[in-house]
C-alpha cells in the first residue's frame, strides 16, 4: 500500500523536474487541472493504472512515484544547521520577496535544501529542479553573484528563458562556497514581482549568510569525515 501523500508529492517533483505543467498532466490524464492539482496535493486515491500512465508520461520508474524519496545527504546536512530556516524568514521579510532557498548545485544536479515559500512556488526541502533550466547553474560556473532587480528592466535577463519559465521578475543568487573553497551551492531568492535587491546592504546580507551557513556546513562535514574513519 503506498501513501496518498508521498505520491503525490513524489510526482508534483517528477513534474516539475519536466518542467511541465499541471493543466499538461492533466491533459495527459483526461481529467481537470483542478483534479489533478488534488492528485498532487494528496487529496484522492491514485489508481495503479493511472500511475503506470504518469510514470510513462515523466519518464520515471513507478518506484519512483511511490515511494518514500531517500534523504540527500545534502539536504541531510543543511537541515542540521538550526539558523537555516531563520536566515531564510530574514531574506524574506527584508527584501520583500516571497521565496528563499538554500540549493545544492553540481554539475548535474539542483537540488533544494531548506525553502521558505511564501507565494507558492511549490518546491520543498529534496525538490528538484532541471539544473541547465535554472540561473544558478551559471553561478555554478562563475561562482559569481547574479542579482536582478526587475527581469523586464534587466538587458541580458529581459529575454533569458528562465525568468519565463519560472514566473519570477526579481532574483537574487549568491555562491556558497566550503572552507576549501570548492562550490557547494546557492542562497537565493525569487519573487514575481520586481524588488530592490541590486544594493549593497542586500547583497551584504546575502554574502554573510552564505559565509555563516559555509562556516557550519564545514563543521558537520568535517564531523561525518570523523565519523567515516572510525
Amino acid at each position: 500500500m503506498y501513501s496518498d501523500k508521498i505520491t503525490g508529492a513524489n510526482i508534483k517533483n517528477a513534474r516539475l523536474y519536466r518542467n511541465y505543467s499541471q493543466d499538461y498532466l492533466a491533459g495527459k490524464l483526461n481529467i481537470s487541472q483542478n483534479a489533478y492539482s488534488k492528485l498532487e496535493l494528496g487529496y484522492i486515491r491514485v489508481k495503479l493504472e493511472t500511475l503506470l500512465v504518469i510514470a510513462e508520461v515523466l519518464e520515471v520508474p513507478l518506484s519512483n512515484l511511490i515511494e518514500p524519496p531517500a534523504i540527500h545527504p545534502d539536504v541531510a546536512s543543511i537541515s542540521k544547521i538550526d539558523i537555516v530556516p531563520k536566515i531564510l524568514e530574514i531574506i524574506c521579510s527584508s527584501t520583500g520577496m516571497g521565496f528563499a532557498a538554500v540549493a545544492r548545485v553540481t554539475e548535474d544536479k539542483w537540488i533544494a535544501c531548506s525553502v521558505c515559500d511564501k507565494i507558492g512556488f511549490g518546491l520543498e526541502a529534496g525538490s528538484e529542479l532541471n539544473l541547465v533550466t535554472t540561473i544558478c547553474n551559471e553561478i555554478r560556473q562563475s561562482s559569481e553573484a547574479v542579482i536582478i532587480d526587475d527581469v523586464s528592466q534587466d538587458k541580458f535577463y529581459a529575454q533569458h528563458p528562465t525568468p519565463a519559465l519560472y514566473g519570477f521578475q526579481s532574483y537574487i543568487s549568491v555562491p556558497i562556497l566550503r572552507q576549501d573553497g570548492s562550490f557547494f551551492g546557492t542562497l537565493c531568492a525569487i519573487d514575481p514581482k520586481p524588488a530592490k535587491v541590486n544594493n549593497p546592504e542586500t547583497i551584504e546580507l546575502f554574502t554573510s549568510f552564505a559565509e555563516l551557513i559555509s562556516f557550519h556546513l564545514g563543521g558537520i562535514e568535517k564531523d561525518a569525515s570523523k565519523l567515516k574513519i572510525a
